[in-house]
């Protein structure tokens, strides 16, 4: 038995496969304790594991920051979070971490933590305090490491193996970096000295993937970026398995799902729904005459304007029961749905640009596997003409099939138990 702590910010992307994780390593005999905001208390403790509170300079939720949706998406917003999301809650989740790893200095204890949560930067860098055995991160978003070899994260722009191109993409590296160091690597840095860390941080667009000891990213190979300079540590261990949670009712029309010649499903996600506008009614509007059925989950208790005739509304349906009978997805680009369609072979059209999402529609687009629209509000014609070049044109199709075989070659599940259980042996 090992004992784990597996912590998260308390941001729902971010705490669900760390859930599933910590469900699997406790039926695997090990102790688990999980850290995250109060929010998911219930949803911890259905796992097993123990649940533990962030302090409240920590426990955040996406409403505290109002201001924040005035920033453009894309550079912009992901240096504001990295700031005020992630930098700033990293004392409090310090001396969280501190506080749980000392109860029993003589047991040591295997850090397991999402992509974003730097609560034990500060012991990894010299600050005084109990050390994990081992540092394990996560990879729950795209991969947030810049490379020589393509354009810096938060872009989403795809390599250019051309002379021109690589010129470009080390230019707009060296400008996003410089930027970086002007605002919230100084203040990184700063934090750090405070908690008494001794060694400077790196960036956080090469620190995220290269601090912890390991990194293990929830997604495979293909769907990434080839780097020359990936640090050793970087593992790809293919998709979770969904996150069953509570039993879910499946809707009074569902022999129309297992029936349908041709399904189209429609998400806006589980965060950026509040104006089912930007995706949801365009996508409705677009598809209304299109011989097929259109699903709709809402993710909140709303019906959205104009339901045509072929179309069928729910909050939620488990996409591990749906996904097998989609024929394609129409999503604003959440890095965990999308990497759930693509373990199904379902190919995409993606439209987001919140968050991570312009990444992963780029990258969801680069491995051939999805029509990537480039924006969070696209047009009704741009989305008609992308569904049908994806139900015409077996290319694509036939591409998400090759990806699921790849993330079925994977046992994430698997890889990060023996990665837990070979650190707590080396202890």
């Amino acid at each position: 038995m090992t004992r784990v702590l597996i912590a998260a910010v308390p941001f729902f992307g971010h705490v669900r496969p760390l859930r599933v994780i910590a469900a699997d390593l406790v039926e695997r005999g090990h102790e688990v304790t999980f850290l995250t905001g109060s929010a998911f208390r219930a949803a911890v403790e259905r796992t097993g594991a123990r649940f533990a509170a962030l302090p409240a300079e920590a426990d955040l939720r996406p409403d505290q920051f109002p201001d924040r949706n005035s920033i453009p998406a894309g550079p912009a917003r992901l240096e504001y979070d990295n700031q005020q999301l992630f930098i700033a809650p990293m004392a409090a989740q310090h001396t969280a971490l501190q506080e749980l790893l000392a109860e029993d200095d003589a047991a040591p204890t295997v850090l397991l933590h999402d992509t974003m949560f730097l609560g034990a930067w500060p012991v990894l860098h010299g600050a005084a305090g109990v050390r994990p055995a081992a540092v394990i991160g996560v990879g729950v978003m795209p991969l947030p490491l810049n490379s020589a070899d393509h354009p810096p994260f938060g872009t989403g722009l795809a390599p250019d193996g051309s002379e021109e191109g690589r010129t470009r993409g080390r230019r707009l590296t060296e400008h996003a970096e410089a930027a970086e160091r002007a605002g919230s690597h100084r203040l990184l840095a700063a934090a750090l000295t405070r908690l008494g860390s001794t060694e400077p941080p790196p960036l956080l667009s090469r620190g995220l993937v290269g601090v912890p000891d390991r990194f293990l990213q929830l997604s495979i190979e293909s769907m990434d970026y080839p780097r020359s300079d990936a640090p050793p540590r970087l593992r790809y261990v293919g998709a979770l398995p969904p996150d069953t949670g509570d039993a879910v009712e499946l809707p009074d029309w569902w022999d129309e799902v297992t029936s349908a010649s041709r399904l189209i499903v429609v998400s806006q996600g589980t965060i950026a729904n509040d104006d089912l506008s930007r995706l949801i009614e365009p996508t409705l509007r677009a598809l209304a005459d299109l011989d097929a059925l259109v699903v709709v989950t809402t993710g909140r208790d709303v019906v959205p304007a104009g339901l045509p005739a072929n179309a069928r509304v729910a909050e939620f349906i488990p996409f591990d029961a749906m996904l097998p009978h989609v024929d394609v997805l129409v999503s604003n680009g959440g890095y965990g749905g999308v990497q759930q369609a693509l373990r199904h072979g379902v190919p995409m059209v993606l439209a987001g640009d919140t968050e991570d999402k312009i990444e992963v529609g780029a990258k969801a687009a680069w491995a051939g596997a999805a029509v990537n629209l480039g924006t969070g509000d696209p047009d009704e014609a741009d989305i008609r003409k992308a569904v049908e070049s994806i139900l015409d044109d077996p290319l694509l199709r036939d591409r998400a099939r090759r990806l699921q075989a790849e993330y079925e070659a994977h046992d994430p599940c698997s890889a990060i138990a023996a990665a837990v259980e070979q650190a707590g042996r080396s202890c």
